[in-house]
């Protein structure tokens, strides 16, 4: 990141996932870090002022950029040939956007600079609303190069600093400061005022606490195991359920089956029920074959489904010509037997 002198830039980390931010100034030019357990306030206003000669060349500009936050004020002061000033403007980019010229092509000229032109200039006043990387530079429209003067002096909102609970420090080029756990941290970034508008290129980074990463990565596997071993579990259940059903369904008998009322050949059959129990639809009730009278009905004739015979006198139905259901009289194509449980 690119800052400024006096500059005071917030940022915020969760120490749950950064265990340390390391900076690095190779420059060396003194860097501090400073860590918070609360967010502090911009309550505190630094001053500073620079003065430098820039040779600004035809159609094109020259500037410096800043970090700036809220409320911060800046003004600038340019200087040059009366002749030249009118076709200067001054420029200000928020952000990291970049800025073209206007006019692409340069041109040049050898001619000396008029020394006795007097010397004038132009003021700017620009207050920040919004914490950013602001870029201030001047245009020159003069088909010559100029030299100028540009003074800068910024009023600049700075954070404070009283309630820090570590600091460290790029003098030796890297410093590293380490986040409490498990408070979310803030850690501003500060540089001293030492005039320099050459520009402030901080390399900052955030080093990952490693054992959340991993304690994340277990808990999504678990999550991820129960749920496997739960669809597993409903699925085995239901196969244990229709397997059950299908044996249920494959040993029931067709036809309920109901106790034997009569029985038949015994020495009774003289008695005054005799007549009754001999009947057809006592026989049917009975579930006895018709044709023996002595076997239970266990089978069945295809297509006409009457149950009205034992399966050894429905073979020989079978094998006769008429192949005859005794009931309806229908031709019989298939014999299938019944199994009781």
């Amino acid at each position: 990141m690119v800052l400024g002198p006096n500059s005071s830039r917030l940022m915020e980390a969760s120490s749950l996932f950064v265990e340390q931010v390391e900076a690095r100034d190779d420059d060396k030019k003194g860097v501090l870090l400073y860590g918070f357990s609360e967010k502090p306030v911009l309550s505190y206003a630094a001053n500073w002022s620079v003065s430098n000669y820039i040779i600004v060349r035809s159609y094109s500009r020259k500037g410096f950029s800043l970090w700036l936050n809220k409320g911060s004020r800046i003004r600038m002061r340019w200087e040059t040939q009366a002749s030249k000033l009118n076709k200067t403007q001054l420029v200000i980019i928020k952000g990291e956007r970049k800025f073209e010229t206007l006019l692409p092509k340069l041109t040049s000229s050898s001619d000396p600079l008029a020394l006795t032109d007097p010397i004038n200039g132009k003021d700017a006043e620009y207050t920040i609303v919004e914490n950013d990387r602001y870029y201030f530079g001047v245009i020159n429209m003069n088909r010559r190069s100029i030299i100028m003067t540009m003074s800068v002096n910024v009023t600049s909102k700075m954070y404070d600093l009283t309630k820090a609970k570590n600091i460290c420090s790029t003098a030796n080029g890297t410093c590293r400061l380490k986040l409490s756990f498990p408070n979310t941290q803030f850690v501003i970034l500060t540089t001293p005022n030492n005039g320099d508008l050459d520009g402030w290129y901080i390399e900052l980074s955030f080093m990952a606490r490693v054992i959340t990463y991993i304690a994340i990565l277990g808990f999504i596997i678990v999550l991820i195991f129960l749920v496997l071993k739960y669809l597993g579990a409903c699925d085995g259940e239901s196969d244990l359920m229709d397997t059950a059903a299908r044996e249920a369904s494959e040993t029931d008998p067709i036809i309920p089956e109901k106790p034997v009322q009569f029985t038949y050949g015994t020495p009774n059959e003289e008695d005054d029920s005799g007549s009754s129990s001999s009947s057809s639809e006592d026989l049917y009730d009975a579930k006895l074959c018709v044709i023996c009278y002595d076997d239970q009905r266990n089978c069945f004739f295809v297509p006409c489904g009457h149950c009205a015979t034992c399966y050894d006198c429905a073979k020989r139905i079978m094998e006769e010509d008429s192949k005859m259901c005794p009931i309806c009289r229908r031709l019989i194509h298939k014999v299938r037997r019944l199994f009781s449980p």
